[in-house]
């Protein structure tokens, strides 16, 4: 018997979260709802947090036609291809000059590897699966933008976990290199004008084909502007250890130049993506 453990949990070891994989259970989205932000109506899991809702009412310049251009005779990789040519980019509007911070509006919240294998549990899986190895802390997230040598932002701002959305906010600011914790205020509102959140896309036959996308809006917060729209796709399916051949952390992003292959190159980006619209002063 003892031997038998032995094998089961080398075997474990060998294949990606086999012990939560054999008991995680389907998910599947039953209710869909129309948005201001979408042409296509959305899992209602996706608007039913306060963060959620603002995220997918906000209309942009360019949102993604109804028509994705999907064919029935399309595979995976034919779609997400035309998904990457049609409809991702890096796309600013509008720039603004030596801005102090912002207030980082949804940060993703750290997936499981239930929500890793799963097709349709996370919303944005090409967004949420980067902030599988940031630690669910407000410094993690603020020192995504706020930690040197790069040009930073002197403060960033978040929603307070602890409290309901819009009730409370944590002001991030401070930074030291080897000193932690960053200095943290907890303040009843925000003094940035800017905005940084993510939102996830619904696309005809998009999770069928192994296929999510998401999208990052920076906005101005006094006037409802948006000032740039970053859409990505992401695609898995190719797994070999897990059910479906699903693992949402190795999936294939839409070609990019110098496209980082690192969670911490991909999360740089953002920052990279941010600093170009809402540019910052020098952190020092």
């Amino acid at each position: 018997m003892n031997k038998l453990k032995i094998v089961l949990g080398v075997m474990c070891i060998a294949i990606t979260a086999c012990a939560s994989t054999a008991i995680a259970p389907s998910y599947k989205w039953t209710q869909f709802v129309e948005v201001a932000g979408q042409p296509e109506p959305v899992p209602a899991e996706w608007v039913a947090t306060p963060e959620g809702k603002f995220a997918h009412s906000i209309k942009i310049p360019n949102p993604v036609p109804k028509d994705s251009g999907y064919k029935p005779w399309m595979s995976s990789e034919a779609y997400f291809k035309h998904l990457c040519e049609t409809e991702a980019g890096e796309f600013i509007f509008k720039t603004v000059e030596n801005v102090d911070g912002f207030y980082f509006m949804r940060p993703p919240k750290r997936p499981t590897d239930y929500d890793l294998m799963d097709r349709y549990r996370l919303e944005a899986p090409e967004i949420e699966s980067l902030f599988q190895s940031v630690r669910p802390t407000f410094e993690d997230q603020a020192h995504l933008f706020i930690s040197p040598p790069r040009r930073t932002y002197r403060f960033v701002e978040l929603p307070d976990p602890s409290k309901a959305f819009g009730e409370s906010f944590l002001r991030a600011y401070g930074y030291r290199a080897n000193v932690s914790p960053m200095k943290a205020d907890a303040v009843s509102a925000t003094k940035s004008r800017y905005g940084l959140i993510w939102r996830g896309i619904k696309r005809p036959h998009d999770r069928e084909s192994y296929v999510a996308g998401g999208e990052w809006i920076v906005l101005d917060l006094k006037t409802s502007e948006v000032l740039a729209v970053r859409r990505n796709y992401g695609r898995t399916g190719f797994s070999r250890n897990t059910p479906e051949g699903i693992w949402w952390l190795n999936a294939v992003g839409c070609p990019a130049p110098n496209q980082p292959r690192t969670l911490v190159g991909a999360l740089h980006q953002i920052y990279e993506y941010s600093a170009k619209v809402i540019k910052p002063v020098s952190g020092e």
